[in-house]
């Protein structure tokens, strides 16, 4: 009876380490999942600046376009030989 009842208090405390192990490595993947969405809310952000960045150099590089096209509507336009 009492190998029996030793047998127990070894599982249990078994179990107990073992849960203690498992809240630790709950704990550490909860750290890594906020240090993960943080990660990619800044990712989110970057990628927001970056294709509002695009966006602004598009439409510089076509009012630039725009502008060359109106220059060269104003230039006279070739003489004719008659």
């Amino acid at each position: 009876m009492w190998k029996t009842f030793v047998g127990w208090i070894a599982a249990f405390l078994g179990m107990t380490r073992e849960l203690e192990e498992h809240r630790l490595a709950i704990k550490q993947l909860e750290e890594r999942i906020r240090d993960n969405d943080e990660t990619l809310k800044l990712l989110a952000q970057e990628m927001r600046h970056i294709r509002e960045m695009e966006a602004l150099e598009r439409d510089k590089q076509l009012l630039k376009v725009e502008r060359e096209i109106t220059r060269l509507k104003e230039l006279p336009g070739p003489k004719r030989k008659k």
